[in-house]
């Protein structure tokens, strides 16, 4: 386990985790939102690359996000450190029938604290696309603040921002 809060677990993938990977990647909600879907050789291939990233000690990488009450895979959670840029980047995704329950913003805030906190670093940033109105809000409940817009791959993303002085007003 890497944290959890009152309702989840946010957790290191298992050797025997492979399908629950494959279909979260299927889910309707991460089809929404990750692009382009990975193909099942592709996601054999993040699963591989994630487990030797675990027994290297990175903090960095995709976990898990499980709802504690049914012990089920509801989620993935990111981060991400790219040496071009400051700060992690957090990205998440909640399978749709777990949407409108608060569980993405539970996450991102316990995130915010494990990554100041635990892990040392000051800041960190979100990207999302133009149309994701509802991670754009979660975002904005857990502190982060706009930044500059970009486009990537032909889309408009939006990018936030929070540094780790700013985390004092969030409970």
């Amino acid at each position: 386990m890497i944290f959890e809060t009152e309702r989840l677990i946010v957790t290191k993938w298992k050797f025997n985790d492979f399908e629950e990977l494959h279909e979260l990647y299927n889910d309707v909600a991460l089809k929404e939102t990750i692009s382009p879907q990975p193909s099942v050789e592709e996601t054999r291939f993040i699963f591989e690359n994630q487990i030797t990233c675990y027994i290297a000690g990175s903090p960095f990488g995709r976990y898990f996000i499980v709802e504690k009450q049914s012990n089920k895979f509801i989620g993935i959670l990111l981060f991400k450190k790219d040496d071009e840029k400051q700060g992690v980047e957090i990205g998440y995704s909640i399978k749709k029938k777990h949407w409108k329950k608060g569980y993405a913003t539970e996450v991102v805030k316990e995130s915010i604290h494990w990554i100041f906190e635990s892990k040392g670093f000051a800041s960190m940033y979100a990207i999302t696309g133009s149309h994701n109105e509802n991670s754009k809000k979660v975002l904005r409940k857990c502190g982060f603040l706009p930044g500059e817009n970009f486009i990537e791959s032909g889309e408009e993303m939006h990018l936030f921002g929070l540094q780790r002085g700013d985390i004092s007003t969030l409970q």
